[in-house]
């Protein structure tokens, strides 16, 4: 691995409009941003990357990230699997924030953090939020400020539930003390202290933000409600929320689908809080990857289960570009420099000197042709180059890759095996139901 890398010639959105650049990386920071850098005398191995004809964006920064998996509803065969650092990094992702969901049974704060220490370990900035749907939520330390204050990848509380079915329904009363919970852990902890609010399908949608705002002093930068483009009237609520004041998170992986008729497509969804008034900085956008999207109908029975992908993100952006014709500079703020000024994560969301190196590069198409974690090339030409610890092992049983070498029928001495049982399918559905049903509606 090369000490230094020049990229020369990029046209650099900062998001800011920057025009062609040479941008030289060393370690994991920016070192220099120049019309054109020049060296003399003797250096160090130095990498260069030819991006004449590319275009230069920070990595972005997904909020929403069920990193050690999620989901649950419908049965233990349901339970999403853990994301990958290649999964992540081909769609352009080189910081995310951790979550939990309906679950926090078999699924808890501790193996939340391990799953993000791993991530950051393999090339990729992490941080998460304590807790889950329930309140009282499930902390680490005993206390949400506790572990604000003692964990230093806790940056705020969540995801919270409300307006769902499968919240814990909290009074006004307990998402207020929460709310102060993480706000006074974050004032402790000089940190971001948010409270990021899961919000379904109910009628109640915001109400109960609005209703703890009026009664209390707490600040509305302390709530991030996201989802917020599940139907066209919570979007409504949204932009009267934004309007004043309150930070709206739109959902990239809710999109209207077969399943779904009812949905805001996101990048629309942008499109329509900008005209109807809400201030750019106010808007983020985030993927929910890897969380699981039962549908259910009337009768409440799961008639369909999706998951979220970290990929949805790029997409909306671009759509947000060529399709809502929503300036570069306006569409990379969302997914960059608002993220991670509402999240207090000063070192990311912008390309200036000094800053992490968290860049990639799309041609004049936006498909992502490189990109940069941490200083490091982790896609290269459209495919990633690093990969997580147990991807592409195909030599240790139950890795990703394993099936590549495996025998039908063959496996290691002394390993039980489990096939479907053919008198219930649904408890092993095969691959093709599996695509069938993963369409996404409603996300934990």
């Amino acid at each position: 691995m090369s000490l230094l890398t020049i990229i020369r010639g990029a046209t650099i959105y900062s998001p800011e409009y920057l025009g062609k650049k040479d941008i030289l990386v060393g370690g994991r920071q920016i070192l220099a941003i120049e019309d054109h850098i020049e060296f003399h005398g003797v250096l160090p191995d130095m990498e260069e990357v030819d991006a004449t004809d590319l275009l230069l964006f920070p990595g972005l920064i997904d909020q929403h990230v069920h990193m050690a998996g999620g989901g649950g509803e419908g049965g233990f065969h349901y339970r999403t699997p853990e994301i990958s650092l290649s999964h992540i990094t081909s769609a352009g992702v080189t910081t995310l924030v951790g979550v939990l969901g309906t679950d926090c049974v078999t699924r808890s704060t501790q193996e939340l953090l391990a799953k993000a220490n791993a991530l950051e370990f393999e090339g990729v900035s992490t941080y998460i939020y304590s807790g889950a749907y329930q309140v009282p939520t499930r902390t680490i330390t005993g206390t949400p400020r506790g572990d604000l204050v003692m964990i230093e990848k806790v940056i705020g509380v969540g995801e919270i539930a409300i307006s769902d079915s499968r919240s814990s329904h909290p009074s006004e009363k307990q998402l207020a003390e929460l709310a102060s919970e993480a706000r006074v852990g974050g004032l402790l902890a000089g940190k971001a202290g948010v409270v990021h609010i899961h919000v379904g399908d109910d009628d109640t949608k915001l109400q109960i933000i609005f209703n703890v705002l009026k009664q209390t002093e707490l600040p509305r930068s302390v709530f991030v409600p996201t989802h917020l483009n599940r139907n066209p009237d919570l979007l409504k609520e949204a932009v009267q929320y934004g309007k004043e004041g309150g930070y709206v998170d739109v959902t990239s992986g809710i999109r209207p689908d077969k399943h779904d008729h009812i949905s805001v497509k996101p990048s629309k969804a942008v499109r329509i809080l900008l005209d109807k008034g809400v201030k750019p900085g106010l808007i983020t956008m985030s993927s929910d990857s890897n969380g699981s999207s039962p549908i259910f109908d009337d009768q409440g029975k799961l008639v369909a289960m999706g998951i979220g992908s970290i990929a949805t993100l790029w997409q909306e952006t671009r759509d947000m570009i060529i399709q809502e014709e929503i300036p570069i500079e306006k569409a990379i703020g969302i997914i960059t420099k608002h993220v991670a000024r509402i999240l207090k994560l000063g070192h990311k969301g912008r390309i200036r000197q000094g800053l992490d190196a968290d860049l990639f590069l799309t041609n004049d198409t936006y498909d992502i042709i490189h990109v940069f974690a941490k200083g490091k090339q982790v896609v290269k030409d459209g495919e990633p180059i690093a990969f997580g610890t147990f991807e592409g092992v195909t030599g240790v049983p139950g890795s990703p890759d394993a099936k590549k070498t495996a025998q039908h029928g063959k496996h290691a001495p002394g390993r039980t095996m489990i096939d479907s049982d053919e008198d219930d399918p649904d408890d092993f559905p095969d691959a093709d139901e599996r695509r069938r049903n993963s369409m996404r509606h409603t996300c934990c």
